[in-house]
This record gives structure tokens, sequence and C-alpha cells, in this order.
């Protein structure tokens, strides 16, 4: 398995996971986050990361290789 595929299923893996925990905070699970900002501040930062996560993956997924093959 390549670096990049690795890399860009970490980025999926935590996108996903930043967007479930935007939804657990939209339906009143109590988050640290909540100790700083109010609920509608904490689902739009987490949904803003989760959206940068996003695009990394895709970013990474879709990267194009070197042309320069590396030695071994």
């Amino acid at each position: 398995m390549r670096v990049q595929t690795l890399l860009g299923a970490l980025f999926l893996l935590a996108g996903i996971f930043q967007m479930i925990t935007a939804v657990l905070i939209y339906q009143g699970e109590r988050h640290y986050i909540l100790r700083f900002a109010n609920r509608k501040v904490g689902i739009v930062i987490y949904v803003i990361f989760s959206i940068l996560l996003f695009y990394l993956a895709y970013r990474t997924f879709n990267a194009q290789p070197d042309a320069t093959p590396v030695k071994p």
C-alpha cells in the first residue's frame, strides 16, 4: 500500500469522525468545545474541519505520482 493511499484513507476517516461529532453536538451531547463556544459555533467549527479533511483526502487520492522513479 502506498503512503499516498494510506494518508487519503486516514484523512477520509478523520473527516467522517469529525462530521459524526458535529451531528452529536447538534443532537445535544456534551462536548468539551461547548466550554469555549455555544452549540452552533461548535457545530460550524467541526463541519469546517471535516470539510477540510474531506478536501485533503480528495487531493491525496487524486495526486499524481512523481515522474522520477525512486532509486532503491
